[in-house]
């Protein structure tokens, strides 16, 4: 419990217990544990699979066809799971308690698998009730690595980019197109000023979702493809593939897998095989197939870049109220998780010894998620022990719906954000 936020005598005066089994009622103290959310809203998978095999015969099977149906579209209308009768439990290795005595909006800004103290007393129904002022505490921001900042005169960029849908029948094979020829040099973009920013770029980041999803001809998985249905799945593969190699002949560029990119869904996500991108992987130097997240430093200031092409935020979206992505982002660094809700509801690999999305080693610089529907940009600060620390979040929109590409300055004392736009 040291090691988290604010735990000061004046704001904390209870003992801290080592476990919950150890609280007795009406004793008052600190618990330090992990989260889970109640939530009577939130899909089951056993009910799912009890719902396949309810027992219906064949005379009822039109009936069943029409349930599933509805239920379909009752599925759809909630995207988000928060209800009235919500709860908040803390538990341990030693057993669990409900929280209580918690504002609404307390129990609808956190979700599982945060881990957090809590100050207060177990009350005669067994369940804790929260102190409403200090009542919750969350773990102390980790130390950030000392930059080197470089004038004003000497800007470098990395240029963010996501949702590149290439293969879709909605968006524009131009803008791509576009901007693979403004960062070759092939072309220009507007002013002076822009057209000398392209030689100031140093790293191109793919944070997901390059490929449009793709969906099989037939239903049925088990039948063959023919030839003409093969060739247009892997048709914006290979364009993909020549765009990429034609961008790292002339910048590195890091590209990371998204959630309708052909890899594996649970998180981390691994990087694309190299086989998908035999023109590109020739450029070993400069083309770099990353992981999902994807934590790197670059510059001679030594910027640490950490993100995510959005599954995390986008899975928080369904199991939170009143919060916007922006806020999420900032959530998650004060929670010093970057995927909390992995893997109750996001899937994730079954890690036994470690949890890869804790940020325990230090906290980044740039903070990013990709695919998002708009640009947002937020300068977070953290005072701390050791001094403040800033903290840039940047919300990178999806590319095939507006065109749009940010810039973050890696010289700049507050790495300024902006975008550029390509339509055709």
């Amino acid at each position: 419990a040291d090691t988290f936020q604010g735990n000061t005598n004046s704001q904390y005066q209870a003992k801290v217990v080592e476990k919950i089994i150890d609280l007795a009622t009406g004793d008052r103290g600190i618990v330090v544990g992990t989260l889970y959310k109640d939530q009577t809203m939130k899909p089951s998978v056993l009910d799912e699979f009890a719902q396949e095999f309810d027992g219906l015969d064949e005379n009822d099977k039109e009936n069943k066809e029409k349930g599933q149906e509805n239920r379909g579209a009752n599925e759809k209308q909630f995207e988000n799971f928060c209800g009235p009768t919500d709860k908040l439990i803390l538990e341990d290795e030693s057993g669990r308690m409900t929280l209580c005595d918690l504002d609404e909006s307390v129990v609808n800004s956190l979700v599982t698998g945060v881990v957090l103290a809590v100050q207060g007393t177990l009350n005669n129904d067994g369940e804790f009730s929260v102190d409403k002022e200090n009542g919750i505490c969350f773990p102390a921001t980790p130390l950030q690595p000392q930059r080197e900042l470089k004038s004003p005169s000497s800007s470098k960029f990395v240029l963010l980019v996501s949702g590149l849908e290439v293969g879709s029948s909605t968006g524009n094979p131009m803008r791509f197109q576009l901007l693979t020829d403004y960062l070759t040099g092939h072309i220009g973009l507007g002013s002076i000023k822009h057209q000398n920013l392209q030689k100031d770029i140093v790293r191109v980041i793919v944070a997901g979702n390059s490929i449009t999803k793709q969906t099989l001809p037939t239903q049925d998985a088990s039948a063959p493809v023919d030839k003409d249905a093969q060739k247009k799945l892997v048709a914006p593969l290979k364009q993909l593939d020549i765009s990429l190699a034609e961008l790292a002949s002339a910048i590195p560029v890091d590209l990371m897998a998204g959630a309708s990119d052909p890899v594996t869904t649970t998180l981390p996500q691994q990087p694309i095989h190299d086989c998908l991108f035999p023109h590109a992987s020739r450029c070993e130097s400069t083309f770099k197939k990353v992981t999902n997240p994807h934590e790197f430093t670059t510059g001679d200031a030594e910027v640490t870049f950490l993100g995510h092409s959005g599954q995390p935020i986008e899975d928080l979206l369904k199991y939170t109220k009143g919060k916007s992505p922006i806020e999420l982002m900032e959530d998650t660094l004060k929670w010093r998780h970057v995927a909390p809700t992995a893997p109750d509801t996001l899937p994730c690999f079954p890690f036994t010894e470690f949890d890869p999305f804790i940020l325990d080693k230090a906290q980044p610089h740039v903070y990013f998620c990709g695919n998002q529907n708009d640009f947002v940009s937020k300068l977070t600060k953290i005072d701390t022990p050791n001094g403040p620390v800033e903290t840039r979040i940047v919300l990178v929109p999806k590319f095939s719906e507006t065109g749009l590409v940010v810039l973050v300055d890696i010289n700049s004392p507050t790495l300024e954000c902006s975008t550029l736009s390509f339509d055709a």
